[in-house]
């Protein structure tokens, strides 16, 4: 091809990027008075490490009517007494044939809450000051649907940071911070915050529903279930460390949920994330002006997702490959029905 085509088509894909993460669209602010009382379910399997920090989190922010619910599934690490100290502690009884776990935990939770709004947060989800008055608030404008955020990733180590692409390609695949993004539908959700009313849910058939009640990715049924789905970036509102276990424990994490996820994901912001990936991986073969540009365009733009290091945009294509493998792993195992083994069980990668 002639040395301007090359030039063009790197231009088109590196300029996609700029266009998947178009808008930041944080969780708005809500006003704390007169709000609605929130029920927040945590569903916990093998948490004690983080458990006691969330908790401790939602116990500043929370009201007197609002309630935590941890929902122990089936521990064998301490997770319910790392708990205890501000939340109600329930067990959940064993998945029932054709359950996994999660969401079996979730729908045990919302049979204990009381109040109209739920919110269901992971465990290793930190919740910054005002997140339950913004949350309650959200669900509010979006009574019918499903709210979710996906949290500011915050990596504790150098392993953990090669998640970098993952993490940015779960807000550019929603197509929800695009450019036109204002024109999409979500069809997919963010697992570790979600948030709903109780009559939507129950109406929807929640966690219980077939299609959600047997899948790994039961955020993307619920966004099928509980449509409109609003999407939200949470730099500023809520993080997260994802995997603390190193590579290994990363691996396995993504290799769960990438291949379905890009499944999920909307026509129009997979095509253009491919194209995206194209342009960087095209970048370093290139010239050194467009490597320059690509690598100054991820260090951007993986702040959107998480606390990602400049020198590993600098390098981005080690970042690149991780994530390559990664997806062509869970491809196959999501292809094959390969099981994955995740906090002690196994499951099927479908």
């Amino acid at each position: 091809m002639p040395a301007w085509f090359d030039v063009a088509m790197f231009t088109i894909g590196w300029s996609l990027g700029w266009l998947l993460l178009w808008r930041r669209r944080p969780l708005p602010a809500g006003g704390g008075v007169g709000r609605q009382p929130v029920s927040i379910v945590v569903p916990a399997r093998n948490e004690a490490h983080a458990i006691g920090g969330l908790v401790a989190d939602l116990v500043d922010q929370v009201g007197p009517d609002d309630e935590i619910i941890v929902v122990d599934d089936r521990s064998d690490d301490g997770t319910a007494g790392a708990a205890s100290a501000g939340a109600t502690v329930i067990s959940a009884a064993p998945p029932p044939p054709g359950w996994l776990g999660k969401p079996n935990a979730c729908l045990t939770g919302r049979r204990a809450a009381t109040n109209e709004i739920l919110v269901f947060v992971d465990a290793d989800v930190r919740p910054r000051d005002g997140f339950v008055d913004a949350i309650a608030a959200a669900v509010a404008r979006n009574p019918d649907g499903l709210t979710s955020v996906q949290p500011w990733h915050e990596p504790g180590s150098a392993a953990e940071q090669l998640s970098m692409f993952c993490n940015v390609v779960a807000l550019t695949g929603s197509g929800s911070f695009s450019a036109w993004g204002r024109w999409v539908r979500p069809t997919m959700a963010f697992g570790p915050v979600m948030a709903t009313t109780g009559g939507a849910y129950d109406a929807s058939g929640g966690h219980a529903h077939p299609s959600a009640r047997s899948r790994i990715t039961e955020d993307i049924a619920l966004a099928r279930l509980l449509p409109p789905v609003v999407l939200h970036a949470g730099r500023g509102r809520v993080s997260f460390r994802m995997y603390p276990g190193g590579l290994s424990d990363l691996v396995r994490g993504w290799t769960r949920t990438l291949a379905a996820g890009f499944g999920a994901a909307s026509p129009t912001a997979t095509v253009a994330t491919i194209g995206w990936i194209w342009a960087l991986s095209a970048a370093p073969f290139l010239a050194w002006w467009a490597y320059a540009l690509a690598a100054a365009q991820v260090g951007v733009l993986a702040r959107r997702a998480g606390r990602f290091s400049p020198l590993l945009a600098a390098v981005y294509p080690f970042a690149l490959a991780v994530f390559v493998v990664i997806l062509i792993r869970s491809t196959w195992r999501y292809a094959t029905r390969r099981s994955v083994g995740w906090k002690g069980r196994r499951v099927d990668a479908r």
